[in-house]
């Protein structure tokens, strides 16, 4: 039996709710919707939150294709905030072995965007039937983290004016925090991402000729050997950066005696400083140019930036903080901790409005494995107290700003 952790600290409210919630969460897992495609799991959501006394009214899905906003009025004036969690899953196979396992191939939810739309409906539901607040707290359930592209179609929707967001707040798993801790980081948590390509374009021959062609395989090599000095030699050893090659093609496999015209490589680079990201950008650029002179070729160079750095605001992340270690605790609070080099879309709010995105530990005995593993599952455990947490901070938020 699933029992809900640190039931001390959660709202009676929501765990009286805990049981429904993760019965939700099972049946998303098992029906993981991808990409903008998540028609099933607003849906899903939406009869959750009407059986629980949030009016349709209230929802609107119409206006960003993918996502879902939900719009809680307290009975006196003031701000607005918002909560955002991701609801896509990932297109990997499911290996958990869970009876509620992806019942679609090539879908799951490794990533726990199950776990985060299911304790952001717990809190939407107190919310709702909890209006004696001031102002207006507007829940996202936000499709399409996983491509990068979610966050900006929200943004391009008109949603921040339109609700006239003063902050944003959101909150992952994690799986290595204990289940029950929370971290938080002032500054840079996550890192940009961006995405390069760089093809060499020469003339093919016979492999036993290979004076009558133009090889681009030296070439190839050459510009994989040269980005390796890129962290080491161009980017400040104080600074962070990660350029990884992740696809090298050329010719065809079983083919042993012809050189091929084209080959091409492509990978991730991953930044925190924009300046960082600049110089490893223009770097890649500049070797592929200089190396294809060098063999009489062609480059082409396609460099594409997906995710801008996550940067928490530092005022609202201390105030997670303070409402955090008030709620768990000093010792079950992480105020400062290490950042990492994946990516996450929330940043293209915080480009525009101020906002923090904090960790929710889910490790224990049975939830060992990484993000991303076709193993993983989220910690069902973990729901209530991450429901209450929200709550606490809508609460004290929403009260301070009307204050303002």
């Amino acid at each position: 039996m699933i029992e809900a952790v640190s039931k001390d600290k959660c709202l009676p409210e929501i765990l009286a709710l805990f049981p429904d919630l993760v019965t939700h969460r099972h049946d998303i897992h098992q029906h993981p919707d991808c990409g903008f495609e998540t028609q099933r799991t607003i849906g899903k959501i939406k009869e959750f939150l009407e059986k629980h006394n949030v009016s349709p009214k209230d929802m609107d899905d119409a206006s960003c294709p993918g996502s879902l906003f939900v719009e809680i009025k307290g009975n006196l004036p003031g701000k607005t905030i918002g909560f955002r969690a991701d609801i896509d899953a990932l297109k990997m196979k499911d290996k958990s072995e869970k009876e509620w396992s992806s019942k679609i191939e090539g879908h799951a939810h490794a990533c726990g965007h199950d776990g985060h739309q299911t304790w952001l409906m717990g809190a939407a539901t107190y919310m709702a039937e909890h209006r004696d607040f001031p102002g207006t707290l507007v829940c996202l359930f936000q499709g399409a983290e996983e491509t990068g592209k979610g966050a900006e179609s929200v943004v391009k929707s008109g949603f921040l004016d339109k609700y006239n967001i003063q902050e944003m707040y959101a909150a992952h798993d994690e799986p290595f925090l204990k289940k029950g801790e929370v971290g938080f980081k002032v500054g840079h948590l996550q890192a940009a991402s961006d995405s390069f390509a760089v093809k060499f374009i020469g003339a093919g021959t016979h492999g036993g000729r290979p004076h009558q062609g133009m090889d681009p395989i030296p070439a190839l090599s050459e510009m994989y050997l040269a980005m390796q000095t890129i962290v080491s030699r161009k980017v400040d050893p104080l600074e962070s950066a990660v350029v990884s090659v992740c696809f090298m093609n050329a010719g065809t496999l079983g083919t042993y005696n012809v050189l091929p015209g084209e080959a091409v490589m492509g990978g991730t680079v991953r930044t925190f400083l924009p300046k960082v990201r600049d110089l490893v950008e223009n770097t890649i650029k500049r070797m592929a140019e200089g190396i294809a002179l060098a063999h009489n070729l062609k480059a082409e160079v396609t460099y594409e930036r997906l995710i801008s750095s996550v940067n928490n605001d530092e005022r609202l992340t201390k105030e997670g903080v303070r409402i955090a270690q008030d709620l768990l605790g000093e010792d079950k609070i992480y105020p400062d901790f290490k950042p990492f080099m994946s990516s996450e879309d929330f940043s293209v709010y915080q480009e525009r409005v101020p906002g923090t995105i904090c960790r929710i530990g889910i490790s224990d005995e049975n939830h060992t494995v990484p993000l991303h593993n076709p193993k993983f599952d989220f910690n069902d455990e973990v729901l209530a107290l991450a429901s209450t947490l929200f709550v606490k901070i809508a609460q004290e938020r929403l009260n301070a700003l009307s204050k303002e």
